[in-house]
């Protein structure tokens, strides 16, 4: 992970978590994998309908989703490692809610073929937004102290992301 805000996490860190079972944690990791798996995938399906000086954002973008998804599943481990990881029941799987991060059935995203770039990133940076609200909500709900910093460095991270497209919309319009 990058140490941009000035927070790095190693896997020792993440053994430190894995000292108290939370389910909060738990769906927070599930649902993190799967927001971020999408994010990369919308990413990378859009780079082909946008202007090539956008092209090297989108990619980074990608990259950064990939990053978040290793880095979950390396918290993820280090709760199973040490015992600490909940098994969720079918019910409890079936509570798992994943935020509507775009607009479309499913939470696939849904764009036109002739949405313009902004449009575009206009979605992309709604999907951010809505990513860090997810992580900050996570982050007020678990009570391991090293968990809220967890969760907390991930929705600066998005935060981070949604500044970066601001900055690339102001380009394309």
């Amino acid at each position: 992970m990058s140490e941009a805000i000035g927070i790095a996490f190693t896997p020792e860190d993440f053994a430190a978590f894995a000292k108290t079972r939370d389910e909060t944690i738990v769906l927070g990791i599930n649902i993190g994998l799967e927001i971020e798996g999408r994010s990369r995938s919308f990413y990378q399906s859009i780079l082909r309908n946008m202007p090539p000086e956008t092209t090297f954002i989108l990619k980074f973008l990608a990259n950064e989703e990939l990053d978040h998804v290793k880095t979950l599943l390396t918290f993820k481990t280090a709760l199973q490692n040490n015992g600490r990881w909940i098994e969720l029941s079918p019910k409890q799987a079936r509570r798992i809610r994943i935020p509507r991060l775009y607009e479309g059935k499913g939470g696939v995203p849904f764009i036109e073929a002739d949405a313009s770039a902004r449009d575009i990133i206009l979605a992309s940076m709604r999907a951010e937004k809505r990513t860090e609200q997810f992580y900050k909500r996570v982050e007020k709900k678990v009570r391991d102290p090293k968990a809220k910093a967890f969760f907390n460095f991930l929705a600066k991270f998005e935060r981070g992301h949604y500044a970066l497209l601001k900055g690339v919309l102001e380009t394309v319009s």
